[in-house]
């Protein structure tokens, strides 16, 4: 059943007001006081909808999880300019969703989310990684990964010094660059 524009309302507003909250103390020590503080409702409409800020924190991650494009919606990497329009629309949604990110990737006090990250680009993508069993192939993956989370930090951290296009073209470049293996050498 759909939900009513009062609860995409409600909800909002909670998830709001925990992503303000997660961007001053450690998402660990927010609870649903704190939530519904700041979100100006009461404790049974907060459970109305969550069962406590963990099963809020799963929800939020999973919605911008959920916009990671799927297989069939990206063009092949050979059409490189087709490709980068797809990834700098997902890039173009971190900056609009700065805050959130700020909260997810930067401010975060564990790496949770990061993880949840790996796992579903790992589960849409899984003829990408084909040979991922080999551990060279598989050390050059968290290798890159584990380089763009850094990369994808400092990008937020420093707000965005670079337009959403030239991010996804040094994501892009450097990710080709560090998986081309050629005659078994990297």
């Amino acid at each position: 059943m759909a939900e009513s524009r009062r609860v995409k309302m409600t909800k909002k507003m909670i998830k709001e007001a925990f992503i303000e909250i997660c961007a001053e103390k450690p998402m660990s020590k927010v609870n649903v006081k704190d939530v519904c503080e700041a979100a100006d409702v009461n404790r049974s409409t907060f459970y109305a909808h969550y069962e406590d800020v963990i099963a809020l924190r799963h929800e939020i991650e999973d919605e911008v999880l959920s916009q990671i494009p799927e297989p069939d919606e990206l063009p092949l990497i050979d059409s490189i300019p087709s490709f980068l329009d797809k990834i700098e629309g997902v890039f173009d949604y971190v900056i609009d969703n700065k805050e959130l990110f700020k909260v997810l990737i930067t401010h975060a006090d564990d790496d949770i989310f990061v993880g949840k990250l790996i796992r579903t680009v790992l589960a849409k993508y899984p003829r990408s990684f084909q040979g991922f069993e080999d551990p060279e192939y598989e050390y050059c993956f968290v290798f890159c990964f584990n380089g763009f989370i850094g990369i994808l930090k400092k990008w937020i951290e420093e707000d965005f010094p670079v337009s959403s296009r030239r991010f996804a073209e040094i994501a892009l470049t450097l990710t080709i660059k560090t998986t081309r293996f050629e005659d078994g050498e990297l």
